[in-house]
């Protein structure tokens, strides 16, 4: 007698067993399909970290970067035409872009918000740009666009408005279509 009560007893816990199994192994494909499924979208995450890094290489610390102005106070073409290197930024991208899918705008106007006399830097793909400006509500297919402004003062005591805009396509990367 006892014999019977074991093996109906080991069916029913083979069939919990079972069903516990079934339960993990569909979890397990969840939680995979929700990883790779779709991929997250960084781009604004992206041009933010861009917009930081150039904003940390002009002024840091209450510090203007040395190389920014000349002696005289005069902003020094050489640093718009090294800014990359100088603030240690890179544009070039593996994988299948044909063209760069970065673009970084920086404006200096002397003053809070003369911009008619400013110096400005310019890198990268200047075609994103125009993506900046549309205004639509779903604008996967778009570059990301990232506005910041800031003021600094030089050690002589002039302040300056700086603006800049970063921007990131990578559309392909980020999106489903």
């Amino acid at each position: 007698m006892r014999r019977q009560i074991g093996k109906k007893g080991d069916k029913l816990i083979s069939v919990y067993w079972f069903a516990i199994l079934v339960i993990v192994a569909v979890g397990i494909v969840l939680m995979v399909n929700a990883f790779y499924g779709n991929p997250y979208d960084v781009r604004q995450v992206e041009a933010g970290i861009l917009a930081d890094n150039a904003a940390n290489c002009i002024y840091y610390g209450g510090q203007v970067n040395p190389l920014l102005f000349s002696t005289e106070g005069v902003f020094r073409p050489d640093f718009r035409d090294n800014f990359m290197k100088i603030c240690s930024l890179n544009f070039s991208v593996e994988g299948e872009f044909t063209q760069v899918p970065y673009y970084l705008e920086v404006n200096f106007s002397n003053g809070v918000g003369n911009f008619a006399n400013s110096f400005g830097i310019m890198e990268g793909n200047s075609n994103l740009r125009p993506d900046c400006n549309i205004n639509v509500a779903n604008n996967q297919n778009l570059a990301q666009c990232i506005n910041k402004e800031f003021f600094m003062k030089t050690s002589s005591g002039t302040i300056y408005t700086v603006k800049i805009l970063a921007v990131v396509s990578k559309v392909s990367e980020n999106t489903n279509g």
